[in-house]
């Protein structure tokens, strides 16, 4: 999705001045995103939210918006989200923030999307060197999402390391006869979860995390409004 990612400079895109996107076609082909916990509420009545296992082991949230590769069901033909609620890593499109070590981070852009997004009609980035107050409260919501994924790791984690995750497939089978299934998403396993002491229980419940464990596994139930969405656009 981000292509030609530059750390976003008050010399560099002096005179940058952007408009809102025109559609959501550049995550037509996203069909999994990262997702973080104030989202889970929101996101939870519409996508699927699962876990992806990373190579050294580390769980990560994502929102599932499709079920086969590179196929987002929330994009329509004409570029439209198809959808009541959009993930904010969609949302944030074209920024990012990028870690620079010793725990800080910057805020980038990707400079593929100018063309599309450049205009004097537009917000202005920076003025007399400086950023304006739409660029800071753009960095403002960048840097609290991005401190709400640090302290998403911490909380899965503990899902981890009481071994409460287990790998699952989602598949459908669509009316042409095709079979199709999504590998690699982790879920909390409920029988697990009922198993742990009613003190861990308790600190989950008053530190927050356990609604979230509950909006991830009440979002499963979603997999069924993906195998839809994916049946009618075939048929289509």
């Amino acid at each position: 999705m981000f292509q030609q990612v530059k750390p976003l400079h008050p010399e560099h895109h002096a005179g940058l001045k952007l408009k809102q996107l025109p559609s959501f076609d550049f995550c037509a082909k996203v069909h999994a995103v990262p997702i973080v916990g104030p989202e889970f509420r929101e996101a939870a009545h519409e996508f699927v939210i699962a876990f992806a296992r990373s190579s050294e082991g580390v769980y990560n949230a994502m929102a599932a918006l499709g079920l086969r590769q590179e196929e987002n069901l929330f994009v329509d033909a004409n570029g439209a989200w198809d959808g009541r609620y959009a993930p904010f890593f969609i949302r944030r499109y074209p920024f990012l923030t990028a870690e620079v070590g010793d725990g800080d981070a910057i805020v980038c852009i990707d400079e593929a999307a100018l063309p599309h997004l450049q205009g004097d009609d537009g917000i202005a980035m920076f003025q007399n060197g400086e950023p304006t107050e739409d660029t800071r409260k753009l960095a403002e919501t960048l840097f609290r999402m991005r401190n709400d994924a640090n302290r998403d790791q911490e909380w899965i984690k503990m899902l981890a390391d009481a071994d409460l995750f287990k790998p699952v497939s989602a598949s459908a089978d669509l009316p042409s006869g095709e079979k199709v299934s999504m590998d690699g998403m982790w879920v909390v396993d409920e029988e697990k979860l009922r198993e742990l002491p009613a003190e861990k229980l308790g600190e989950w419940a008053r530190s927050g995390i356990l609604p979230l464990v509950y909006a991830h596994l009440l979002s499963l139930g979603n997999l069924s409004n993906l195998a839809h969405r994916l049946e009618k656009r075939t048929a289509n």
